[in-house]
């Protein structure tokens, strides 16, 4: 819980990827917003501007010793959130907004929810900065493909793929184990798919049952791949009450740009691709296609039944 103090309000950590007061196309368009933006200046400039559009904040100061880096918008005030960033061993920086007077717990989970958005591009700026720091001959082959990874700079949303998925069975284990359990199986599935896939992927929760994956610079067969990817991921996490181990399995619905023209459009698509595979039956992957001479058609993965 966070700590509420006058003439300040101080915060830890940010839960990151579980966005609650933004609507599911809203959270698509903001995240794919943040991950067109690697340098850490106008990833920093872009959240400023969306924190002030949806609260008081009069300011934001970003931190980062390590890297010399101090950058300032708006104006410093007396009331503040402060935010020290890290992800794994990485050390993300602190970040704080600056206030005219003492917010809402709503209002300060409003700019929680879009620095959680903002992280996983704020996590690949940062790293992009450090490596450029080093010599060449210091960078190994895996820091090589991390920065190829969220290269180029500027891209077109037109490359991006989003998969949305949903466990097996959630609502029957929710009401079995209760709400709190749930919730920690969501977020050990949501950690399991971030840790298993590139840095530049951001993976985040919508509302209760819900992961949605973002794929910069991923079309097509790559797309699918990595939905298969991540039905192998999820199958490695078992449930385990009394004497059994229960496997877990996921259906996904998947849609890239290419085939919409509005973030409203790639999640619906999506959703519609979701609702085909849970028809289908528990570990179904369906992906939407628009083709340009026909109607919208639906191809289900192979593979993917018990």
């Amino acid at each position: 819980m966070a700590e509420h103090n006058e003439p300040k309000q101080i915060r830890k950590a940010v839960p990151v990827g579980n966005p609650q007061y933004f609507d599911d196309r809203t959270a698509l368009h903001l995240v794919q917003a943040f991950a067109q933006e690697v340098e850490l200046d106008a990833l920093l400039k872009l959240l400023y501007s969306q924190l002030k559009a949806t609260s008081e904040l009069r300011g934001m100061q970003y931190v980062h010793q390590a890297l010399s880096v101090d950058l300032s918008f708006g104006n410093q005030d007396r009331h503040t959130a402060d935010y020290n960033l890290s992800f794994r061993e990485l050390q993300l920086g602190k970040l704080i907004l600056y206030f005219a007077r003492r917010q809402s717990d709503e209002s300060i989970q409003t700019c929680e929810d879009l620095i959680s958005m903002a992280f996983p591009s704020l996590r690949n700026a940062v790293t992009v900065l450090e490596l450029r720091g080093k010599a060449p001959q210091g960078i190994t082959a895996a820091e090589q493909q991390t920065i190829a990874e969220v290269a180029p700079l500027t891209r077109e949303p037109k490359t991006d793929a989003l998969i949305l998925l949903a466990l097996d069975d959630y609502p029957d284990i929710k009401s079995r184990d209760g709400e709190e359990w749930a919730q920690i199986l969501m977020s050990s599935v949501h950690e399991q798919i971030r840790e298993g896939l590139r840095q530049a992927d951001s993976v985040y929760h919508i509302g209760d049952d819900l992961i949605a994956v973002l794929l910069p610079h991923t079309t097509g067969s790559r797309a699918e791949n990595v939905a298969k990817k991540i039905r192998m991921l999820i199958a490695s996490l078992h449930l385990r009450g009394d004497e059994i181990t229960e496997q877990l399995t996921a259906c996904m619905g998947m849609s890239d740009a290419t085939s919409a023209v509005t973030a409203e459009e790639v999640m619906e698509h999506a959703k519609i691709a979701l609702a085909t595979a849970q028809a289908e039956g528990r570990n179904q992957i369906s992906i939407y296609r628009a083709p340009e001479s026909s109607p919208a058609t639906l191809r289900l993965v192979e593979g993917g039944a018990d």
